[in-house]
């Protein structure tokens, strides 16, 4: 019986529609008790500003560069107020759904493209179909973040920032275990590990996040897409379990690396994302998988103890080709409700799409701060951007991680969310050694079959 079903029979009267579902399922809640349950799902509501205040909320990566661009868009809009907040980013997902399903959202918001579609089918956000400039910035847009950004022929998102995932590794603790390339293959990769582990330079030279949050594990989708592998198929049916089905075997080297070889750190259950960047900016890690623009952090003198080792590779696969990455886009968008439209779109606009001067001045921005990836085409002849880019990463390895990536076709469904809550699980069975890497395989068919017949 579906948690819709259970919850009709166990509250009659109080039966919940497929919305309220999306909502609680994207809070990840157990159903609450009776007497909660319909406070809980709420009215439709909106923003609550009555000043004609735009409320922005984001997730809280670099917020003093943040609210310094606001400023300069209410520099350039004198009758538009911003109030900016940031979110601690491991709960983002959470107090966002939380804000509207009690009616006191943000009129504008960052959107992981992970939460897109339930996000849609829940209510939060409109379409922006028709609003002045999408269509010029949807022109200016690489194909493939256009259509992250759109569900069901419409469009909801201007674009933050897309990447896609790389090899990163330290160049210096490599060489100094007489290492000179990075590895090709996963056997390689472990093999280059036990070597770095057995010079005495480190006890685990492979970190990962694995802690359980609220939004992807990027490396983990890196490794299965960088070995040719598959998730789900294009109809979005789980394919882990088939035959052939590289993630068995991709979870097979991650529990060998962890508890034959022991190169893969134990402690990476406990790790959550924000902190690998400091464990490889320290030194503590040879490797990891990461998002390009984290080597421009990494490669930061004020900010790393590693700056000027750290490099980037292709990820391995299991037989040494370069088989692909993971990309992922994310947005801003407009909540449903919002009272005050025409404002936040300008906010978005300026923020995902052109400035005063029809510039992408925002995309440029980031990408010169924090080495964050652009969408817009053009920025890729741009002789500032081309200058930057060489300061931090191989030019021809960022070009082809772009050029092998992929997205995740799996978050076209409003169920994906609690998909990738029970995928981390599953994994770090795996990492604990409590299930077998088959095991683990049909337990992820189960649960993405049992989540799409939920959701039908």
């Amino acid at each position: 019986m579906s948690r819709l079903n259970r919850a009709a029979t166990a509250y009659p009267g109080a039966a919940l529609n497929r919305r309220q579902l999306l909502r609680l399922a994207s809070l990840g809640l157990a159903l609450p008790a009776a007497g909660t349950l319909l406070a809980a799902c709420g009215d439709d509501g909106g923003s609550t500003a009555t000043d004609g205040t735009v409320k922005f909320e984001g997730w809280d990566f670099e917020p003093k560069l943040v609210q310094q661009n606001i400023d300069r868009f209410t520099g350039l809009n004198s009758d538009i107020k911003v109030a900016y907040t940031p979110i601690t980013s491991a709960q983002y997902v959470q107090k966002i759904v939380a804000e509207f399903t009690a009616g006191n959202g943000p009129d504008a918001l960052y959107v992981y493209d992970d939460v897109l579609t339930g996000w849609v089918e829940a209510g939060y956000l409109q379409p922006i179909d028709g609003l002045p400039g999408v269509d010029d910035v949807y022109n200016a847009i690489y194909a493939s973040n256009a259509a992250t950004m759109s569900y069901k022929g419409k469009r909801y998102g201007l674009p933050y920032y897309t990447d896609s995932q790389g090899l990163v590794y330290n160049a210096e603790i490599l060489s100094k275990a007489g290492i000179t390339a990075p590895p090709k293959s996963l056997d390689e990769w472990e093999q280059q590990a036990v070597k770095i582990k057995n010079a005495g330079l480190m006890q685990y030279p492979i970190g990962f996040y694995a802690q359980r949050q609220d939004t992807w594990w990027a490396w983990l989708w890196a490794l299965v897409f960088g070995s040719g592998g598959a998730l789900f198929d294009d109809q979005l049916n789980p394919v882990m379990n088939t035959a052939g089905s590289k993630v068995k075997d991709v979870l097979a080297w991650l529990q060998h690396a962890t508890f034959t070889s022991k190169v893969i750190d134990p402690a990476s259950l406990q790790i959550v994302s924000a902190a690998i960047d400091p464990a490889m900016m320290e030194g503590r890690y040879a490797y990891t998988i990461g998002a390009r623009y984290s080597l421009s952090m990494y490669n930061d003198a004020a900010k790393s103890k590693s700056a000027g080792k750290m490099k980037m590779g292709m990820v391995p696969s299991l037989d040494g080709t370069t088989l692909g990455t993971v990309s992922h886009t994310r947005m801003y968008c407009l909540a449903k409700d919002t009272k005050v439209k025409d404002s936040a779109h300008k906010l978005i606009s300026y923020l995902g799409g052109f400035d005063n001067e029809k510039k992408p001045y925002t995309a440029k921005f980031w990408f010169m701060q924090e080495g964050l990836g652009f969408t817009f085409k053009a920025l890729a002849q741009d002789a500032e951007v081309q200058a930057k880019l060489g300061k931090f990463i191989d030019p021809a390895v960022y070009a082809k991680l772009a050029d092998v990536a992929k997205a995740r076709n799996v978050i076209a469904a409003p169920w994906y969310h609690e998909y990738e809550t029970e995928q981390q699980k599953v994994v770090q069975e795996v990492l604990s050694n409590q299930t077998t890497p088959d095991a683990a395989a049909v337990a992820l068919e189960k649960a993405a079959n049992t989540l799409k017949s939920k959701y039908q």
